[in-house]
């Protein structure tokens, strides 16, 4: 697996914010999105483990956790597609890639990893980046956007840690799906306690909604492939390239450009990222 293959795997998880906000700028919401996209990549992902012959079977007790583990990652689904309809894309990813810190000064306090000051440099410089990206006058809404993907951040870190903690230096991809095989339970129960679907009103919308399941399936599955492959944290260390593409595709595709300073902070961020070691559990990244 070339270093090809895992960068277009970070521009694919990239390109599912991207699709997100074209699907909620043409009418659609976040929990439309977020279930169309779960059936799309749940679909595509017992294709592809059927496909290498893996049996989804799992003992009760590890389905039972990882049913569990759905809740958390269900969460930071909805809350990650909510921040996109309230603030720009750079931005929601680059507040999202605080979880690296967040899981490992989690995993400081709960004493499963020994502190080290490398990693302490990495977590200031991370908020210290979020701090000047968010230096502008913020409205009501976009204050909530941030909020939202905070939440976000604090979800996966919770789900990347159990996973981490249940299945440590397991093959997570059976798991994986029974967790999102919970999310998609909580968001068809939603879609049917609010009133059903919201879809799109606009032709970009709906190539927004039809294509975001196949980009984030795309990436889900790579990064399964890359983390067998080449191992978790090298897979791991391509996918911060994600931020870098975010802003790039989102001046592209949606016209969202950061100011100067903002891209100062993005850059902080990005570097605090290379500078992280979290710890060697998988859950497929994203977010988004």
């Amino acid at each position: 697996m070339t270093p090809f293959h895992l960068l277009a795997f970070a521009v694919s998880f990239a390109m599912t914010g991207i699709c997100t906000a074209l699907a909620l700028e043409g009418g659609s919401d976040a929990l439309t999105v977020v279930t169309a996209r779960t059936v799309a990549a749940i679909a595509l992902l017992v294709a592809w483990l059927s496909y290498n012959g893996l049996s989804l079977r799992l003992p009760k007790r590890e389905l039972a956790i990882a049913l569990a583990i759905g809740i958390p990652l269900c969460i930071n689904n909805y809350l990650l597609n909510a921040a996109i309809g309230e603030i720009p894309v750079p931005l929601v990813v680059l507040i999202f890639y605080l979880w690296p810190g967040i899981t490992t000064a989690a995993s400081w306090l709960t004493g499963k990893e020994r502190f080290r000051w490398g990693a302490a440099a990495a977590l200031a410089l991370a908020f210290a980046g979020v701090a000047l990206a968010l230096n502008v006058e913020l409205s009501a809404a976009q204050a909530k956007g941030v909020w939202l993907a905070l939440g976000a951040a604090v979800m996966w870190s919770v789900a990347f840690l159990l996973t981490g903690h249940f299945f440590h230096r397991r093959d997570t991809r059976v798991p994986t799906l029974y967790m999102m095989l919970t999310a998609l339970a909580v968001f068809l129960a939603a879609c049917l306690l609010t009133g059903g679907a919201v879809w799109p009103r606009t032709p970009a919308g709906w190539s927004g909604i039809a294509s975001v399941g196949f980009f984030y399936a795309f990436a889900l599955i790579g990064l399964f492939l890359a983390s067998v492959r080449i191992g978790p944290m090298r897979a791991a260390f391509y996918m911060n390239f994600e931020p870098i593409a975010s802003v790039l595709l989102a001046a592209l595709i949606l016209g969202q450009r950061l100011a100067p300073v903002q891209l100062v902070g993005a850059a902080l961020v990005v570097t605090a990222l290379f500078l992280f070691r979290p710890p060697a559990a998988a859950l497929p990244s994203r977010r988004s």
